[in-house]
């Protein structure tokens, strides 16, 4: 019998043998669910067989996953997450097993369809779409889908389905529904597989970072509908709904999102069940479910060109959601820049943009003359004269998703273009990429965001820390609270001391900071892409409304959990949970060829100017004797402090601190004596 908050089963399809196979949820819910299910089923299907070298994210032996959290489904705040999981074609140099996710509406139709989750392998001959109505799970030919956008694309699959919209009760499969299918797709982007593909979801809920959709094209892979017309099984309804109103009455659930990137603010809309309202807030004339983030400011151009208007903005994002494109890999500024003429030595000026992406990169190049006329690199199809007009924003969405001209080699994505130039040395001062491959936010994102990339397969992606000052507490009293709410009470996790001898006792290069980026890490794999919690909503340490200061972590979690699943976990619990499947993910990526030696920031996070970014410079700071809040704004790591870092990080991991390998008594003790058994017979086991 399933647990509260779960179907039961997943579904498995082999697109090779058309083999389509239910899988028990029980089996891995030491796992969590969401992330850490699908990373157990990919270390199943496609490491332990150990028939090829997990190295390429197109093998159709690559297992790509979309997977639900026990909170989907159940109305609770920032909590209608789907995640997806596999190889992923973008990060760089190896294709690391990474992940991504997406809201919406899928994660809920798929639970109210009784499914946790959809895994799928294999290659199928030619085009098709996984359909499930309930247990019915059909592959549906999709050859007149391919070419389609992803809207085009769920429109006709909602044609084929004769499911009308919010018409009539109308029956299926014996049950009844007023919704149509829930729909993740491809558009031309992944059916040409190039490595910047998103798979999007609606108007625009897209899991963009990783080129899933890339994967999905490789497997001639169009969608995947759901149609649920079940429900899901609470085990405590009476305390989830006192959970809810607690939550209500406590922390206000916000709107207005993002501050109107995408502007056009006069509709608003969420995924299902949340009420933030934060993310799906552009005009009805554009999509209103359509994510108001990096994609609504797709072609901003950075100085010296004049700012891009606000409709052209909102076409674009219409664009790169119909094209299937990553907009934070593929734009040319995102959705500011940060003043670096002060430091006449940095090598952008006079602003460097939040994102180094792709457009801008390919425009700098044009620029300097490393391509277009005169090289080897003809600019084709791109109308260069005409590149601040809509005309040149369409030209090159369409020449990168159909790989058309030089879009053959943007679609590798910015670091292979990069590469392809004979310029990785960029990586040190113009193109600013994560050492995986990914855009940074922001130039360089706080420090245990940094380290979180630096350990991860690519940008995590963590908006949850805000450090800077906060109104009616001094930084001694903000530093307490956050060291209670995390249930460690260690304040020096979040010392930000950075240039004296101060960082190698308790400040970034310390013990300390180790200690807090390995709760993070737990955290994110846990409550995050395991549960299915939205990094919008959690983790929360503190909150400036609460007369005490205190945000909602730890004890929203928990206690939305224990409502939903009859369990009686802790807080910590969940976390060790989260531990587990990092392990896990750290044991692929050792088998797919990670090492210690490899673990570098990419050369300008060791640069002066690393950190140029508007968004609170000041930091805490603890000088030996007292705290108090400084600007940061100028902090870059040291070689030396990073290595010394990395030392800790792994003792704390219970990982070898020569080679970073995971030691088979941390994995035994975690229940996974089979990982440490195949590490061993592998060569690749840390040393007791």
């Amino acid at each position: 019998m399933a647990t509260p908050g779960f179907g039961g089963k997943i579904l498995l399809v082999n697109l090779t043998t058309k083999q389509i196979t239910r899988l028990d949820t029980e089996k891995y819910e030491m796992y969590g669910g969401g992330h850490g299910t699908s990373t157990a089923l990919f270390w199943e299907y496609c490491v332990a067989p150990g028939d090829w070298d997990l190295q390429d994210a197109f093998d159709p032996r690559n297992m790509v996953s979309l997977m639900t959290g026990a909170v989907a489904g159940t109305g609770i705040p920032f909590g209608a997450r789907t995640s997806v999981s596999g190889m992923s074609p973008q990060c760089y140099p190896i294709q690391w097993f990474c992940h991504s996710n997406f809201g919406g509406t899928f994660a809920t139709m798929l639970k109210f369809a009784g499914w946790d989750g959809v895994a799928v392998i294999g290659r199928a001959e030619s085009p098709v779409y996984i359909n499930i109505m309930d247990d019915k799970v059909t592959l549906e030919d999709a050859k007149a889908l391919w070419g389609l956008t992803t809207w085009e694309c769920q429109e006709e699959i909602w044609k084929r389905s004769g499911v009308r919209y919010g018409q009539e009760w109308q029956q299926v499969d014996g049950g009844f529904t007023l919704q149509r299918p829930s729909i993740v797709t491809i558009g031309p982007a992944g059916e040409t597989l190039t490595r910047v593909a998103s798979l999007v979801h609606g108007g625009g809920s897209g899991a963009g970072q990783g080129g899933f959709g890339g994967v999905f094209g490789s497997k001639n892979l169009k969608a995947v509908a759901v149609l649920g017309t079940g429900s899901i099984k609470i085990a405590d309804p009476r305390g989830l709904k006192d959970a809810r109103e607690w939550w209500d009455k406590t922390w206000r659930r916000g709107g207005g999102g993002f501050g109107g990137f995408g502007g056009g603010q006069s509709v608003s809309s969420c995924c299902v069940g949340c009420g933030a309202r934060m993310c799906h807030n552009r005009n009805r004339a554009y999509s209103v479910d359509s994510d108001d983030c990096a994609e609504s400011t797709w072609f901003s151009l950075a100085p010296p060109h004049p700012p891009t208007s606000q409709m052209v903005n909102q076409k674009g994002t219409d664009i790169v959601q119909q094209l299937g494109l990553n907009a934070m890999e593929t734009c040319f500024m995102g959705p500011m820049s940060f003043d670096t003429s002060h430091n006449k030595d940095f090598p952008i000026q006079p602003k460097v943009p939040a994102y180094t992406a792709l457009g801008w990169y390919m425009k700098k190049m044009y620029d300097m003359k490393v391509i277009g006329p005169g090289t080897k690199f003809d600019m084709a199809p791109l109308p260069m004269d005409d590149f601040e007009k809509q005309e040149f924003m369409e030209i090159y969405g369409i020449a990168l998703a159909k790989r058309i001209g030089i879009g053959n080699h943007l679609a590798e994505g910015t670091a292979r273009f990069a590469e392809k130039l004979g310029r990785t040395d960029d990586f040190n001062t113009l193109c600013r990429l994560t050492m995986w491959g990914y855009q940074d936010h922001w130039s360089m994102p706080g420090v245990e965001w940094a380290y979180g990339n630096l350990m991860d397969s690519r940008d995590i992606n963590n908006h949850d820390m805000s450090v800077g000052t906060k109104r009616g507490y001094t930084c001694e009293q903000f530093v307490k609270i956050l060291a209670e709410r995390t249930l460690k009470n260690d304040p020096f996790w979040f010392d930000y001391s950075w240039d004296t001898d101060q960082a190698y006792k308790t400040g970034i290069y310390s013990k300390h900071k180790a200690e807090w980026v390995a709760w993070h890490q737990h955290y994110w794999n846990y409550y995050k892409e395991s549960v299915g919690f939205c990094d919008w909503g959690y983790s929360q340490l503190f909150n400036q409304a609460h007369p005490e200061g205190k945000g909602h972590t730890p004890e929203a979690e928990p206690r939305f959990l224990n409502a939903i699943t009859g369990r009686k976990h802790t807080f910590d619990d969940g976390m060790e949970i989260g531990r587990r499947s990092w392990n896990l993910k750290r044991a692929i990526f050792v088998l797919q060829g990670r090492h210690r030696k490899m673990e570098n920031f990419t050369g300008y996070y060791y640069r002066p100017g690393a950190s140029y970014c508007g968004f609170a410079p000041e930091l805490p700071i603890f000088d030996g004797s007292k705290w108090e809040w400084k600007n940061c704004k100028e902090l870059y790591f040291s070689r030396e402090g990073v290595d010394q870092w990395k030392t800790h990080f792994y003792e704390v991991e219970g990982w070898d601190v020569e080679s970073g390998f995971p030691k088979r008594k941390t994995l035994e003790d975690l229940g996974m004596k089979q990982v440490a058994d195949l590490l061993q017979s592998k060569d690749k086991l840390g040393k007791a």
